[in-house]
């Protein structure tokens, strides 16, 4: 990937449609503003992005297959965390 630092953020768990899903988004300071990359664990597929090459985009889905059930674990702690506020 890109020697621009990438930031991954990601939500707390939500269901739909019976299946437990987590939204991602990889972003980076491109040339010309803002790149990012949208997409879903566990599909672990980039549905939107900006800014990425398609090499890129490859690399991030390998990194959220590889790395699903960490974000799945990381994800319930926001709604751990959401759940305590409330």
């Amino acid at each position: 990937m890109n020697q621009e630092e990438v930031t991954l953020i990601y939500s707390g768990v939500v269901r739909k449609q019976n299946q437990n899903l987590v939204s991602v988004r990889f972003e980076r300071n491109g040339k010309s503003g803002m790149d990012y990359a949208e997409g879903q664990v566990p599909e672990c597929r980039i549905e939107k992005q900006r800014g990425f090459t398609a090499d890129e985009i490859a690399q991030m889905e390998e990194y959220l297959r590889e790395e699903k059930y960490s974000i799945i674990q990381e994800a319930r702690k926001l709604n751990n965390i959401k759940n305590l506020l409330s």
